[in-house]
């Protein structure tokens, strides 16, 4: 849809809905409905712009690529005489060929030398050859160049896991989307929210309709593209991560591929979110260490988790926003966990709740961000793997103020009652209050031992506490972990 027609749109919209618009790119959700269409309307500007720069950039990547492909397609024969031209060895392997003349034309450039050899590729070019070389089984490049970075090693070590392009792909893969037909960097966050309807409407008639009626649903999007088989072999539950990992996300996959000089430091300063490691020796690590051990429950004991790092976060905006709140009772450290792939749009935009054209099911309690007070509950969430064992996991203050509590789903709990700043869904078992402990600032750290809650007859095993405003939220503690001999992801309860 068209610029104008979006803002049209948008002025039909309630102030729920344009929350949950202004949710999704990443503003801030408290005003008026003028105050909200404003800001909404000044995003959708920015993203008129955007899409026009990266249009002209996306045409320059696309040629980059060709003059990649087309010296990499060469053969042995083209090869030696492109060495013999410029004075090197000319036998060897095609790999030792292709590094030997990327090598050459680097140093020619850095000496300001220009041979004038036919069929040379650019300066850019020549890089992005010998990184592929160098990287034929997909390794991430990154980690070669983490001695040469500015950031804190352990820093590094961590924007090297999540800022990882080729994981991003290769987890997309493992949930049914083709990179190939349909790169992330190409989705608009129109695009994508379209992606968004169209799956709310196939989530409305599965079940009731045909085959056919499907069919036409995912014709209004051409949503087969996404995958080599088509679209009937992905759950509609995967085309939603796909999504997920998509909006607001997209514009960063640009910055992900540049090559930099220290590519590392320029995607730390992109997320625009200051971290600190925590020392193992401090009070702060040994709490949640103590924390990550009590709350791993039994019925999640097919892996073990070992803690690679935790660090202090400290995001642009979000205290301020936080502020209003940070007097509220019932202030809370509570886990939220997610695929890998999520993590660059997290740390760089904020926690962030479905849109309105998101389908309901699958959010047991409306459309939030849903918080864990046990470990492995948001552990399940990061779909590890014995192939890929590194998880991220987020500690955030949450303030929950007074409670909505309840046994047994509410696709409409969002619909707070009145006074009511959060839900609770009543668990089973969840950690001893009796060892609570509690911050400096006086947020309470629920690390108590797991214990049978009596009289609970709700569908859960273990407590999930939801918020409807991400402003009573403030990111505190994100941490590395291995999850180590997962088995299986069955148990969300």
């Amino acid at each position: 849809m068209e610029k104008v027609g979006d803002i049209e749109r948008l002025r039909k919209m309630g102030v729920h809905e344009l929350r949950g618009q202004a949710s999704v790119r990443g503003l801030s959700t408290s005003g008026t409905k003028k105050v909200l269409l404003e800001g909404i309307a000044a995003d959708i500007e920015r993203d008129s712009a955007e899409e026009n720069r990266n249009g002209e950039q996306l045409k320059e990547q696309v040629q980059k690529v060709d003059d990649i492909e087309r010296i990499r397609a060469m053969g042995l024969c083209d090869l030696r005489e492109q060495a013999t031209l410029r004075g090197l060895l000319a036998n060897g392997t095609k790999k030792a060929l292709l590094a030997r003349i990327a090598a050459d034309i680097e140093k020619d450039l850095a000496e300001g030398i220009a041979k004038g050899v036919p069929n040379a590729p650019t300066a850019e070019n020549c890089k992005i050859i010998q990184r592929k070389v160098v990287n034929k089984n997909g390794a991430c490049s990154f980690d070669a160049r983490l001695k040469e970075t500015k950031l804190d090693p352990r820093i590094a070590k961590f924007i090297s896991l999540v800022c990882n392009v080729n994981m991003m792909k290769q987890q997309m893969l493992e949930i049914g989307y083709n990179t190939e037909k349909l790169p992330l960097g190409k989705l608009s966050k129109s695009t994508i929210l379209k992606g968004y309807d169209v799956l709310r409407k196939i989530s409305e008639v599965l079940g009731q309709s045909s085959k056919k009626d499907l069919e036409l649903l995912s014709g209004e999007l051409q949503l087969a593209r996404l995958r080599k088989d088509g679209i009937d072999s992905v759950h509609p539950g995967s085309k939603c991560a796909v999504l997920e990992v998509g909006v607001g996300r997209t514009k960063y996959l640009h910055w992900l591929a540049q090559d930099r000089e220290d590519p590392l430091y320029s995607h730390y300063q992109h997320l625009c979110c200051e971290m600190a490691p925590l020392e193992v020796d401090s009070r702060e690590f040994s709490l949640i260490q103590k924390y990550v051990q009590n709350t791993h429950a039994k019925t999640h004991s097919d892996y073990t988790v070992e803690i690679e790092q935790v660090f202090r976060v400290s995001k642009q905006g979000e205290m301020e926003r936080f502020k209003k709140f940070s007097t509220e009772k019932n202030r809370m450290l509570l886990w939220h966990g997610s695929r890998l792939t999520n993590w660059t749009g997290i740390l760089s935009q904020g926690l962030r709740i479905a849109p309105p054209e998101a389908p309901s099911t699958g959010y047991m309690f409306g459309k939030g961000v849903y918080f864990a007070d046990m470990f492995s509950k948001s552990a399940n969430y990061c779909f590890a793997s014995n192939d890929s064992r590194a998880g991220v996991l987020l500690l955030c203050e949450v303030a929950l103020g007074d409670i909505s509590e309840l046994l047994h789903a509410d696709y409409h709990a969002d619909r707070l009652p009145k006074g009511k700043l959060s839900t609770k869904g009543v668990g089973h078992t969840a950690p001893d209050p009796s060892e609570f402990q509690a911050l400096e600032d006086g947020v309470v750290v629920p690390l108590g031992m797991p214990k049978q809650q009596t009289g609970t007859k709700g569908a859960l095993l273990y407590n999930e506490y939801i918020v409807y405003n991400v402003d009573q939220i403030w990111m505190r503690y994100p941490g590395e972990f291995q999850l180590q001999h997962l088995k299986s992801y069955s148990d969300f309860s």
